[in-house]
């Protein structure tokens, strides 16, 4: 049903701009965020090419707001690649938001290691050796324990939430579907 698939695509980018501009500015703990879930959870409901262009739909018109420097690259990049990770957990399988959370964790990994790689390539805050890499990968574990927080929170609630949204949204295409098809002419 490509209506439902452009319903949740649209849902899930407003949800999570506004979910990130909150989170950064009202609740304001670095890397305390949703993008992360929602990425992957864009990847899970949504599949093909919208896993990739949720999050940086979320992540290109939030930062309109906020304003970005070079390490939107791996950022950007790191978002879509979780919202595809997405696409390996199907929302039928058998203990989904239990292998969803795991996923979760794995993708917080995941950007920890990767954008952490690319604020030591890029601004040269750390000596260009191995120890400066190592260096930067240990700033950054305050902000690791707190992605990873933020997901293991967001991951099981948002897919909680976007499974009963999604019922409510089939229920009402079906019902739509039956009235519309009680109106057209019969031959």
């Amino acid at each position: 049903m490509k209506l439902k698939k452009i319903f949740f695509f649209i849902f899930i980018i407003i949800f999570g701009i506004i979910f990130r501009i909150f989170l950064n500015t009202k609740i304001g703990i670095p890397n305390f965020e949703a993008v992360t879930a929602i990425s992957l959870l864009s990847g899970s409901f949504l599949g093909g090419i919208y896993s990739a262009l949720a999050p940086l739909s979320i992540m290109f018109f939030s930062d309109l707001y906020f304003g970005n420097n070079l390490i939107h690259l791996f950022t950007w990049s790191a978002f879509i690649l979780i919202g595809i990770f997405g696409n390996l957990i199907k929302r039928n399988s058998k203990y989904y938001f239990l292998k969803i959370t795991g996923l979760g964790i794995f993708s917080v990994l995941f950007f920890y290691f990767y954008t952490n790689f690319g604020w030591w390539l890029t601004f040269k805050m750390y000596p260009m050796t191995f120890q400066g890499l190592i260096e930067c990968y240990l700033a950054g574990l305050p902000f690791f324990k707190n992605q990873l927080l933020s997901s293991l929170l967001f991951v099981p609630s948002f897919a909680f939430i976007f499974s009963y949204l999604e019922k409510i949204f089939n229920i009402i295409i079906s019902k739509k579907i039956i009235f519309y098809d009680t109106l057209r002419p019969r031959d």
